[in-house]
């Protein structure tokens, strides 16, 4: 589950990543009513949802016919830190994927992502980095590796490492760009160990989504990224 807007009197729009389907949009009829049927607690950011629905090509929105909570019990939601994490991912996610059409690596991805920060019971601060990191080899512009240690400033316009500074503002100093490469060698598993203060995690995310905005079609603007910074702090 990504996005939700208000439709008509006591319904939404539901846009959510599936793994049949890819990204889509559902009309969900009577949500914000009492008597619903599907309840509104279960369409929170990052929900992991078991659906039925009818799908027909080229509509902009699908109907549903029900849908549950694979997880009741998550507790992503009540956490003040993990939920502020899910309300950034699911932001971007909303506003970086396109693909109406089924991605199993994608879905994969994005299921061990939720399932890892549902049962992290360590640090989640640089969650959100090493994912828009790893998202970004889904959308096709992963930084390029480089091995040589002379490769020290990121070039964001072509995403490669240089030794000389690039003719041009987009690029990361040294430091940054080694906490890229740092980053870029780090697991899911052991991202908790990465020691990074929060103006180093500020710095490095704000980057990521200058990143992102020279590479996708459209420009994101991720209003929940304050609020992240904020709860990080």
């Amino acid at each position: 589950m990504l996005n939700q807007i208000n439709y008509a009197e006591s319904s939404v729009v539901a846009t959510v990543y599936t793994e049949l389907f890819g990204l889509q949009s559902y009309i969900i009829n009577g949500v914000r009513s009492k008597k619903a049927k599907i309840k509104s607690n279960i369409l929170q950011p990052l929900s992991m949802l078991d659906m039925g629905v009818y799908n027909r090509d080229k509509r902009s929105l699908q109907r549903i016919k029900y849908a549950n909570a694979v997880n009741p019990t998550s507790q992503i939601g009540m956490d003040i830190v993990k939920g502020s994490l899910a309300m950034f991912i699911a932001e971007v996610l909303y506003r970086s994927i396109r693909e109406e059409e089924p991605n199993q690596d994608l879905f994969n991805f994005l299921s061990n992502l939720i399932s890892s920060l549902e049962k992290e019971e360590g640090s989640v601060a640089n969650y959100h980095l090493l994912f828009m990191l790893d998202l970004s080899n889904f959308l096709g512009f992963y930084p390029s590796v480089s091995n040589s240690v002379d490769a020290c400033y990121f070039d964001k316009r072509e995403g490669v490492f240089y030794k000389e500074v690039p003719p041009h503002g987009d690029w990361l100093d040294s430091e940054t760009s080694s906490l890229l490469k740092l980053l870029m060698g780090t697991k899911l598993n052991d991202v908790k160990n990465l020691k990074l203060s929060s103006a180093q995690r500020n710095d490095l995310i704000s980057h990521l989504i200058a990143y992102y905005n020279l590479h996708l079609d459209t420009r994101i603007e991720i209003k929940s990224h304050k609020i992240l910074q904020t709860v990080m702090q």
